[in-house]
């Protein structure tokens, strides 16, 4: 029988209720180890069972009650956020390797008395919680939409408990950010962030509903920047170069849709703010929308007649029971329309946001978001948790007052100097860096894009997607001036046809991957074989204004692209 979501916050009560307790026996059975067992062997599985029997010993509950742990977990992996492992952890907050990482550090330095490992203890204890909260966060639409409200007010009390009673850090303080970190690990299948994402656009009054959004835009921003300047550093290259985007984009259509999808209603609030005059949350809004356009200014500011083809998830957008006649399912004609408001929204409050975001200016401030990259919004609580290990000063800064530009700069600085230099693994990069370089060159391109859309300035407009009858000839001596060949950017599982056609082939396993991703503008399958055009010739081509001639593609493709991307696609018999 399924637990109630009752149920759940009955058992959360009790760990609260227990909390001293559930400490103490966290710090005897699995943080005083040294020379021991626990500490020799590494056994995750082993320290799982020793969590559990900590709390078990702490709190004598029935066993129903305690198997609400394991029902909260199964209930996320049947939402479809099936975790997947990238670097050889899944990106969340985890307790059981918080307690590796402290006999890691521990043996390099020195063991701590009790006093210490007590207080790690409660560091151990928050992330066991935090992840509890987080999958309840999720749970608050089990009973259908009109509840979810009080039962979001009542996770906010659980966490208000959490914080108040916490000798460690407080790692979240607000419940609607528990709603986006909880979807923060990678999973398999992107639906799940679009439902959660509808739950939430049809929950709770506007101005409650507000804040999820803010988290939203703030840590999608935050993760998009992130994974751009490590590309450019990786490579070499500058952070708008083609080459950087074309990489980043490819890998991010489902982070760009929801992101979009949470910055029309920030924008929305934030018209509205300027006709109330009210000054101080049109400042505030600024500030996260600034964040969230950082993300990819060149393709949420200027180039937004590509946005939609970039946005593109079939799986999710298209139906895949219309083969012969393609259309788009409910959540594709629901994006359809976030992205004709979006395009609306910020051509129209672009002189505004411009102006308003002169005030975020990043130079001669000690600290900006903009300047922070850290891979996923896990590890900056892991950060949190880290700083704990290592003994540094305690702080009261959470989670959300990160992402925000305009207070405690100082003491946000010093932190994030701190966690730039918190000890990593081996074959780890570091965990977190700040770069006041970094903030200001990113702000600059933002203001500047969000200054020429306001003036009108012209920009070379998009080229299109030109598709053929034929396949292209390779030398290209029968391109018009402004075209190039773009067969390269037809994927295949067809081997011989790929060798045939200048196709680049993928095994059928990777291009099903890629698919799932969301990195194919269209795709379509034929005879048992594989045929789709990658969303890089988005950047290496039309947003350089060249027309990409690809050819010799099923037509069932054709008339997906013509689903996907209408405002891009020709079709010509030849050239």
């Amino acid at each position: 029988m399924p637990h109630a979501f009752t149920d759940h916050v009955a058992l959360l009560t009790a760990y609260l209720d227990r909390r001293a307790f559930i400490v103490d026996a966290i710090e005897r059975q699995m943080l005083n180890v040294q020379d021991k067992g626990p500490a020799r062997s590494r056994d995750r599985s082993r320290l799982e069972l020793l969590l559990v029997k900590s709390i078990d010993e702490a709190v004598a509950l029935p066993r129903r009650s305690r198997s609400c742990i394991a029902s909260l977990a199964a209930a996320h992996v049947e939402d479809g956020f099936q975790p997947v492992s990238r670097d050889t952890y899944s990106h969340r907050l985890d307790p059981e390797d918080l307690v590796m990482r402290a006999y890691d550090h521990w043996d390099a330095t020195r063991w701590p008395g009790r006093n210490g490992r007590v207080a790690f203890a409660h560091v151990v204890y928050g992330a066991f919680m935090i992840g509890l909260l987080e999958h309840l966060s999720l749970r608050i639409w089990d009973t259908g939409m009109e509840e979810a409200d009080g039962r979001l007010r009542e996770v906010q009390a659980l966490l208000d408990r959490l914080n108040a009673g916490a000798n460690g850090p407080a790692f979240i303080r607000d419940a609607r950010w528990l709603i986006q970190t909880a979807q923060g690990p990678l999973t398999r299948d992107l639906a799940p962030y679009f439902r959660v994402a509808a739950r939430i656009a049809q929950s709770f009054d506007a101005g409650y509903r507000l804040e999820a959004h803010k988290a939203g835009a703030v840590l999608a921003g935050g993760h998009l920047r992130s994974q751009q300047r490590y590309r450019a550093s990786e490579t070499g290259r500058a952070f708008d170069d083609p080459e950087v985007l074309a990489v980043t984009r490819n890998s991010n259509s489902m982070d760009v849709a929801l992101l979009v999808g949470d910055l029309v209603p920030l924008l929305e609030r934030y018209g509205a703010a300027l006709a109330e005059e009210d000054g101080d949350m049109r400042q505030g809004l600024a500030d996260v929308i600034l964040q969230g356009l950082s993300a990819d200014s060149e393709l949420l500011i200027t180039r937004l007649d590509l946005l939609g083809p970039a946005m593109v998830i079939e799986d999710v957008f298209v139906d895949a029971a219309a083969a012969d006649s393609p259309r788009h399912t409910a959540p594709g004609e629901r994006q359809s329309a976030v992205i004709a408001r979006y395009r609306d929204l910020l051509t129209r409050l672009a002189a505004q946001l411009s102006a308003d975001c002169l005030e975020l200016d990043p130079a001669g401030r000690a600290y900006s978001p903009l300047g922070i990259s850290y891979g996923f919004c896990a590890d900056v609580l892991w950060n949190v948790a880290l700083s704990a290990l290592t003994a540094q000063p305690s702080s009261t800064l959470s989670l959300e007052d990160l992402f925000e530009s305009r207070a405690r700069l100082d003491e946000k600085a010093a932190r994030a100097h701190t966690w730039a230099h918190l000890p990593t693994r081996a074959g780890e990069r570091e965990h977190f860096t700040h770069s006041p370089e970094w903030a200001q060159q990113t702000f600059a391109d933002v203001v500047e894009r969000l200054q020429g859309v306001a003036a009108g300035n012209a920009i070379v407009p998009a080229g299109r997607l030109v598709v053929c009858l034929q396949t292209p000839d390779s030398s290209g001596g029968n391109f018009p001036a402004s075209a190039v060949n773009a067969q390269e950017h037809v994927v295949t599982s067809d081997i011989q046809w790929a060798l045939s056609s200048g196709a680049t082939a993928f095994p059928k396993s990777h291009f099903l991957a890629d698919r799932q991703e969301g990195r194919y503008l269209a795709s379509v399958e034929q005879d048992g074989k594989w045929f789709g055009v990658s969303k890089v010739v988005l950047t290496a081509c039309l947003a350089r204004g060249m027309d990409a001639v690809i050819g010799g593609v099923p037509a069932s493709l054709l008339a997906r692209l013509r689903l996907t991307c209408p405002e891009i696609v020709t079709a010509e018999s030849h050239l």
